[in-house]
């Protein structure tokens, strides 16, 4: 699954999320196996305007699906939300979720764990698949990861095992989890396909002027490589994202852009009545913005600095285009081609 993929992120299927997935150069995208947790598609009438949303950001790439239980029982009358509901049901091991899986060419399926359901007929029917299966341990919501690995491993062999961190303010210190778990998946067999995963991206910014972070995602992964150096580990991150939240009423976010760089985030923020073109000339100004690097995400900053229409007006593309950038860099973390060529024109059709 992971063979010639240099990164694995955990990406929600939200619009931010995959418009710049959808606007990554085709070489980036090569080189990205995500893991992207599932949702109803804002306004869409079925669930399977989502699956279309993501196949025309990948086309025939694949990718592993999981569900995001952040958008069950969302009280909507839609049909989208019952067929969304529908796929958490645990009756015959997840039967509705294997075979929404299946209609999806280059979907893989994501074990679903559930405490009262064992793990025999989700086995059984990933191997029917033939895809396949990712295994997703999540910091503080698999219980006994290190039992549940060990179990999986034994009995399923194409297997690819997500170690999510989740999302803090001190992902260093959920390290040592991660180190339980890479430590008993050594034991058993070194030649696993392994990813670390996580999120650090803060939820509040100290400076309005210029906010410089270290992106933690990257510390952990360099400490976990270097501990258990007899497994293969890829890197992962939740792409600057963090955890999903109820929408916030319009104007309440200041307006803000972001600029990822290989290990940091630099984060510019409305200083009293500046726009958003007015904060993307900081940005483009500042002494970290990537000239070189011409790809969907600094074109929208640039852009904005020079007041061209249809540009960043609102936090969702500014949030977009940070998310482009970031996810591009990931990708081609340590080489120094930047792939940022295309033969097609930008497109904001979405």
């Amino acid at each position: 699954m992971l063979a010639g993929k240099t990164y694995a992120p955990v990406l929600h299927a939200r619009n931010v999320e995959i418009k710049a997935l959808l606007e990554l150069p085709d070489a980036t995208k090569d080189l990205i196996f995500p893991l992207i947790v599932g949702r109803p598609w804002p306004n869409a009438k079925h669930l399977g305007m989502t699956w279309r949303k993501i196949q025309a950001a990948l086309g025939s790439r694949r990718f592993a699906l999981d569900l995001d239980p952040f958008k069950r029982h969302s009280g909507s009358t839609s049909p989208a939300a019952a067929e969304f509901d529908r796929l958490f049901d645990p009756a015959e091991g997840f039967r509705a979720y294997f075979e929404e899986v299946a209609s999806i060419d280059s979907a893989i399926p994501t074990l679903q764990i559930h405490p009262e359901v064992g793990l025999a007929d989700q086995l059984v029917r990933a191997r029917e698949l033939d895809r396949g299966l990712v295994l997703r341990l999540q910091h503080g919501v698999t219980h006994d990861p290190v039992t549940l690995v060990r179990d999986v491993m034994r009995n399923f062999e194409d297997l690819a095992i997500f170690i999510d961190l989740g999302w803090s303010p001190d992902l260093l210190s959920r390290e040592l989890w991660a180190s339980s778990i890479l430590e008993a998946v050594a034991q058993e067999e070194s030649e696993r396909e392994l990813v670390v995963a996580g999120s650090s991206f803060p939820d509040s910014f100290r400076s309005l002027e210029r906010d410089e972070r270290t992106a933690e995602e990257r510390l952990v992964f360099d400490n976990l490589v270097r501990r258990h150096n007899s497994v293969a580990l890829t890197y992962g991150d939740w792409g600057s994202t963090r955890l999903p939240k109820e929408p916030v009423p319009m104007g309440s976010i200041p307006p803000r852009i972001d600029l990822p760089n290989m290990r940091e985030w630099i984060c510019f923020r409305r200083n009293e009545q500046e726009t958003f073109q007015e904060i993307a000339a900081r940005a483009v100004k500042d002494r970290a913005w990537p000239s070189d690097l011409l790809i969907w995400g600094t074109y929208q900053i640039a852009a904005t600095a020079e007041g061209v229409p249809d540009s960043i007006k609102g936090q969702t593309k500014a949030a977009a285009a940070r998310v482009n950038i970031h996810l591009h860099q990931q990708a081609h973390f340590g080489s120094s081609g930047n792939f940022s060529d295309r033969d097609e024109p930008f497109s904001d059709d979405f």
